[in-house]
């Protein structure tokens, strides 16, 4: 992770960009705690979708989010974070493999550090646009903000170059989902940057306890090298246990930058 601020360039257009990746230590002072049972609780209700419109009345246009998934990404999140690991006093397990390549479900152990989510922002076998245009997603940006007051820090990773951080961030703003800008960002520094680096430079400072993705490419990159995927029937394990497969966040009309 690179401290926030720091000035990065990127070998795909020799252009310096700035990305602002905040560390991930502590709940902002102004921001007053919320019960991580309550956040389970809410995410219930939050991503039921939108009330009946009266009769004779325009139905509201539905939270593309409103489904199964991101529900229990924000209840799984909640519940880790002090979960009976942590009140222990042992290492919590991280959304990290111990050791892909032998197609085991084990996960490493959490270092010392804040707990952390991580979102992934890239479409199913693309990269995000290098200039987003994100809807509002009230019912997600709800669902964050409550692990945010908790303690709990948001991290999105995309593919896409670290050159195109400044268009990533107005668009999770105008989304609601990082409306103050503070959330960790990783984007590829240089050409040739895995996700999987960047996941793993994430987990070395603070306890990575769910990844969402709409493929399983978003939970660790084995899964593009895979010649038989039923020989990673194992980690099927890991869904909905620290891994889950949730819609994407790209509008559909959106194409992904190839």
């Amino acid at each position: 992770m690179i401290a926030g601020g720091a000035v990065l360039r990127t070998g795909t257009d020799g252009e310096d960009a700035r990305v602002m990746v905040e560390d991930v230590i502590e709940t902002p002072p102004a921001l007053a705690p919320v019960p991580l049972a309550e956040i389970a609780r809410d995410s219930d209700t939050m991503f039921a979708g939108p009330a009946p419109a009266p009769e004779g009345a325009s139905a509201p246009a539905p939270d593309a989010l409103a489904a199964p998934g991101y529900a229990e990404f924000l209840a799984f999140a909640a519940n880790a974070a002090t979960g009976t690991a942590a009140s222990t006093g042992a290492a919590r397990p991280s959304a990290l493999l111990a050791d892909p390549a032998s197609l085991e479900s084990e996960r490493k152990p959490c270092p010392p550090g804040p707990p952390v989510v991580l979102l992934d922002l890239d479409p199913a076998g693309g990269v995000l646009a290098r200039e987003p245009v994100a809807r509002p997603r009230p019912a997600l940006a709800r669902g964050l903000a409550q692990l945010r007051r908790a303690g709990v820090a948001i991290a999105w990773i995309s593919g896409q170059s670290a050159a195109h951080a400044g268009a990533v961030r107005e668009a999770l703003a105008a989304s609601g989902l990082d409306p103050e800008g503070a959330d960790t960002l990783l984007l590829m520094r240089h050409p040739g940057e895995r996700k999987q680096t960047r996941r793993e430079d994430l987990a070395k400072s603070a306890c990575l306890v769910a990844i969402a993705g709409d493929e399983r490419e978003d939970f660790d990159e084995l899964y593009a090298y895979l010649v038989n995927p039923e020989a990673a029937l194992g980690l099927e394990l890991l869904i909905g246990d620290g891994w889950f497969l949730v819609p994407p966040l790209l509008p559909s009309d959106q194409r992904p930058t190839p």
